[in-house]
Formats: structure tokens, sequence, C-alpha cells
């Protein structure tokens, strides 16, 4: 039987209870901290990372180095392929254009800009163009790959369309193609780029264009105020998607034209599929996390995100630790006016009733505006789908006073199986029915249930007529919802404006009527802002324990007390140590304390004294403690300055001895 050595940690004097708490603390140091957050590395303007990257930056092996920094010498590099980058001096250096760059359509490119080249399309041209590999239409895998690394692509603009659904027209800045093919696009700026032809349908790609490749990889990136008819800074056609630690800020489509499909979708990133059938050979994925979309806009749907996928090929979309602020459509669109945030589609239904659809997780969505359904998003998909340990707040379907139908302030759940676990709806509204939820239909398609999750204060448009009196509409939910238990509703009746409960109970088994005493929203440590229980709320320890997931939004551990809470957020009710048992021997260390509402002014006390302290986030604070802190052994009290969080318990050891012993791998 194989076996390896295991390295231990015990304490000399042998105490069993010095042992275990030794070895669970050191083998597990860090497990039960209250935020899980990673290191942020931050591209200017660009979110903290809080998403493991799926590609990290090429690491450049014997690259062409431009020197002639010109759009000739650029074109020269470009034209051979491989590993380019440029010296042209110690400060930034801007590459104006006159028409587009066109890389290789045979060699693998790598540009890396070291963040200091800018090209400038002098609002007159594209950028960039990569061309399909010749022979890719056949032999799907043969694609090259393009890479753009630490670079700055402004003020481009697409050609105009020749025709009706002009490709070509596609693709402000950067135009990719071809079966096989990655773009992969890292730690790079784009902004003010945008099409042309805004309502020639189909015209999508304010910024970048991709169509009928293998995948686009966006990293550590920033989109601003880039525009076309869709997907005001990304359109792609049948390629699978992957968006981490990205920034989108006031991104536009713009095309306000009746009739058609494809026109006024996705203010910054608009999907149109992960694969067809002349590129059946794509990565079928949709995953976007640790992203913001702030302020994005779009004319029918998808404030933010569009992206329709078919069913059937094995395809789930994820969107996770991200935050949509601010993403709206206009208030009067010529179709649809849908999915304020984000618009999700699954068409072409193949009988994939089984499939993981979507999931929606660690995820905040504020104010946010849909003309009709979805404040902040609109679903419908065949299979299933989740969504897990997010806030909704004060999003809106519809404007009140116009008596024009808004439905589901928060979600419009057109179709599919959807579990809702450990969710915060508050404060959103809808004109007409359902302030939260709207789930259409009670087909067995169609199921939403409810655990775990809470609704505070969403509201319905008191004043509205059409085409009834909101007095008899469900201010939460449009219907009951199924019972998955432990669910919140505050309040029960539509008060101040109604006094019934008449079709507003937001699901059909118990629930708590009590106010669950919501903080305002703000950053309570994790990836996006959350709304925090207060000391007292009925929703603590109040939450289904089978159903709970392991973390909160933030990445907190569940439960903190007995059971989990009801909700999106986890209360922490004491104060937590890594690490929690220390040696004299070890000499100096930094000492993270976890807990809750620490401020800048918190200090870390050490048996009172306060030590140097820096504060990391609400949840979290880093104390140095010095050698000479660890002159003896004994018990240490930690405390926080300011906090009603009692003491904890340090344990400091006079010597630690290393023991061997046998692990048996089986």
């Amino acid at each position: 039987m194989p076996t390896s050595t295991h390295a231990r940690l015990l304490h000399r004097s042998g105490m069993f209870s010095a042992v275990l708490l030794l070895l669970l603390t050191l083998l597990l140091s860090g497990s039960r901290s209250a935020v899980v957050q990673a290191d942020p590395q931050m591209q200017t303007g660009a979110p903290a990372a809080f998403c493991t990257p799926p590609v990290d930056e090429v690491s450049l092996s014997n690259p062409t180095v431009v020197t002639d920094c010109t759009q000739a010498g650029l074109q020269a590099a470009l034209s051979d392929g491989g590993h380019i980058t440029f010296d042209c001096g110690a400060n930034p250096k801007t590459i104006k254009l006159t028409e587009p760059l066109v890389t290789s359509d045979t060699e693998d490119i790598v540009l890396d800009g070291k963040g200091l080249i800018t090209l400038d399309g002098q609002n007159q041209t594209r950028i960039m163009e990569k061309p399909s590999t010749p022979g890719s239409e056949n032999d799907k895998t043969k694609g090259n790959d393009l890479t753009i690394q630490n670079m700055r692509f402004i003020n481009a603009k697409a050609p105009a369309a020749t025709e009706e659904k002009d490709g070509n027209d596609r693709g402000g800045a950067l135009r990719v193609t071809g079966p096989g093919t990655r773009l992969h696009v890292i730690n790079s700026t784009f902004e003010n780029n945008r099409t042309t032809s805004i309502t020639d349908e189909d015209n999508q790609g304010g910024a970048i264009f991709s169509a009928n490749i293998y995948e686009t990889v966006i990293v550590g990136s920033v989109f601003i105020g880039n525009e076309a008819g869709s997907g005001g800074a990304f359109g792609g056609i049948a390629t699978g998607l992957i968006v981490y630690n990205s920034q989108f800020t006031n991104n536009h489509a713009t095309d306000t034209t009746e009739g058609g499909i494809v026109r006024g979708h996705g203010g910054a990133l608009h999907l149109d599929g992960v694969t067809n059938d002349f590129n059946p050979d794509s990565n079928k994925i949709v995953d976007v996390c640790g992203s913001v979309f702030d302020g994005n806009t779009a004319v029918r749907g998808g404030g933010a995100i569009k992206v329709t996928v078919s069913d059937n090929k094995g395809t789930k979309a994820t969107y996770w630790r991200s935050t949509f602020i601010n993403n709206r459509l206009v208030e009067e669109p010529p179709a649809e006016g849908h999915g304020g945030a984000i618009y999700h589609i699954e068409d072409v239904l193949a009988g994939g009733s089984n499939e993981d659809n979507i999931e929606i997780r660690e995820s905040t969505f504020e104010n946010n505006f849909a003309a009709k359904q979805g404040g902040a998003a609109w679903i419908k998909v065949l299979g299933k789908g989740r969504i897990v340990n997010s806030t909704f707040v004060e999003n809106k379907a519809s404007v009140a006073g116009t008596n024009r139908v808004g439905q589901g302030g928060a979600l419009m759940i057109s179709g599919g199986i959807i579990d809702i676990v450990n969710a915060t709806f508050a404060e959103n509204f809808a004109t007409y029915q359902a302030g939260a939820i709207h789930a259409g239909g009670t087909a067995s398609d169609k199921v939403v249930t409810l655990t775990n999750s809470l609704f505070y204060q969403n509201k319905l448009d008191p004043t509205h007529t059409n085409p009834v009196p909101t007095e008899w509409q469900g201010y939460h939910t449009n219907r009951e919802l199924t019972d998955g238990g432990n669910n919140l509703q505050f309040p029960r009746t539509k008060t101040p404006d109604f006094d019934n409960d008449t079709n507003n109970l937001i699901t059909e088994g118990t629930i708590i009527f009590e106010d669950p005493l919501l903080g305002s929203l703000a950053d309570n440590g994790g990836p996006n802002k959350t709304l925090a229980l207060q000391p007292g709320s009925p929703a603590l320890d109040a939450g289904k324990s089978a159903a709970c997931p392991q973390t909160d939004q933030r990445g907190t551990e569940r439960p903190q007390g007995s059971v989990c809470d009801i909700g999106a957020f986890e209360l922490v009710r004491e104060l937590r140590l890594s690490p929690s048992l220390v040696s004299m021997e070890q000499g100096g260390f930094t000492l993270t304390v976890t807990g809750n509402d620490f401020t800048g002014s918190s200090k870390v006390l050490w048996d009172g004294k306060e030590l140097t302290t820096t504060f990391v986030d609400s949840n979290t604070l880093r104390a140095t403690v010095t050698s000479a802190q660890l002159s003896s052994p004994g018990d240490v009290q930690i405390s926080v300055s300011g906090s009603d969080l009692p003491a904890i318990t340090l344990r400091v050891l006079a010597e630690l001895e290393r023991v061997y012993l046998p692990l048996i791998v089986r």
C-alpha cells in the first residue's frame, strides 16, 4: 500500500487538548475566516481581482520589438506574427492610425504594450482585424490565436455597411473571426470606440466583435463609452465568452429601429450563441466573474448583458461575484423592454430540460431599470437554474405614474426550473405586478422555489390601473411560489398603500412576517456591497440547515450561529483569529482578525493594548505582533476597539516540535 509522510505540529508537553487545537489551527488555518478575499491586483479602472483568472498574462519569448512606433512599423510586426512588444521610450506613446492593422492569419500573436502603448483610430478607422485562418472553414481546429495585453484602444470606428446585415460593419476597434481561434484580452482598455451603421440589423461590438471562434476571454480589462447597435462594448456570434475582473462603464446599445430581431440589445455585452453549425467545436461556456457593470444602456433588452444560447448544447451561463448597478433600458422601446441588467434567453428548444442552464451567485443588482419586465434580470430557459447568495435592491420595472405595465421589479422568470436560495430582495419596484419576482406560468417546466430567502419592502405603484388596479396584485411576487422552507417576508400586507394581503404571500408554506432589520447597502467585505442583518434580526439562525450554502455572498462561512441566517448575508457574531495558536519561538507575525462593523479607526487590542493595525475592510483587520509580545507563554485576550464583539483568546505556547506521522493513501 503506498504511503507518504505528512508533517504535523505537536506541543512538546504532550497535552492532548493543545495538540488537537494546534493541529486544527495549523492544518485548517484561515478556513473559518469571515471573508474570503483575493489579493487585489489592479489594472487602472479595473475592479479588484476577486476571481482567479482563467488565463494569465503571457510571458514573452523572443519577441519582435517595435522601435518604428508608427502604423507601418507595427503592421510589419503583425504581418509576421509571434510575440510583439515595443520600445518607444519610457513615456506613454500613442500610435495614430488611418486604416486597420491586419494581423497574420496563420501565426499566433501576442501583442504586449507594457501599459505604455495606445492605438488611436482617430474616429475614422477600425484599429485591428484578425482574419480567418485559411482552411479553418474545413478543419475547425486550425485557427491562429490573438492575445492583446497591456494595451489601450481608443477612438476607433468600424466601416459603414455596404449591404443589409453586413458582417464587416461589426467591431469598432477589433474584429476577430475564424473557427479554432482564441482571442484573449488581458489588462487592456477600450474607450470611445463605435460602429458606424448602428441601424443595420445585427450591428454589434462597439469595441470588439468575435465571430465563429473557439473562445473570447477578457481579463482585468476596462471598457468605457463604447457604442454599437447591440453589444456596446462586445458583440459575439458562436463563441465561448469568459469575462473576469473587468469593468464596463457607460457602454451603449443604441439601435432604436423598429422591426427585426437583433437590435438594441446588450449595453455592454451581446452574445448570440456559443456555437453553431459552422463553428461546432467552440468552448461552450458563458462565465462572467468578478466584474462590474455600471451605467450601461440598451434599447430593447439587457442594459448590461444580453445572452442567447441554444438548448441542449451543454452550455451553462454563470454570472458570479459581480456587481450590476445603474444599468437601464429606454423607457419606451419599440419592442421587448426586458432585463435592466441581464437578458438571458435559451432558444431553439431541443429537449434539454435536465440541463443546468444558468446560475447567478454572490452578485449584487442595484438600481437597474427595465421598461417592462425584469428590472434586474429576465430569464427564460428550458432546463434548470439557481440564484444563490445574491442581493437585489432598488431595481425597477417601468415608471410610476405612467400606467405602463411593469412586472418583476427585480426578476422576471419566464421559464425554467429555478431555485432561489439565500437571496435578499429589498425595495424593488414594479408598476403592476411583483415588485421582486414575477414567475410566468405554473407548468412543470416553470417552477420557482424559494428557500432561506428574504423579501423586504418591495412595492407596486398604488395609482396603477392598467389592466386592473394594483390593490389586488402581489407586491413581492405575482403568485405563491414553491416553498423550499424558511423564507421571510416583510410586510405581510401592502401597507401603507392597501390593508390586505390578497395575492401577496411569497409562498404557500410557512413564512416569517417580521422586519428583518436590514442595514443600508454597504461594503461589508467581499466582492460587492451587501445588506447586513443587524443584531436581533428575526433572520438570524432561522435558515434551513440542509439548504445553506457553505458561505454567504461575501465568503463568510455559514453558519455563524446554530444554523445559517436567512438571506444573502450571514452575521458574524464573534471575533476569529488567524492564526489562533502561536509559539514564542516563531517571532513576530501578522495577526488577521475577522468580525464585523470595523472602521478605519478600529484597532486590534493585545490584552487591552493597541497593536499597529491595518484596516482591510469592515470585516477584516490585520495587526502586527512583535517578538517582544511573545516573551512568555499563556493566553492573550484579543479584542477590537469600538466593537461589541467579545474578546477571543490567542494561545501562546513555549515551543512547538515537528513530529512526522505516516499518512496512508488509499
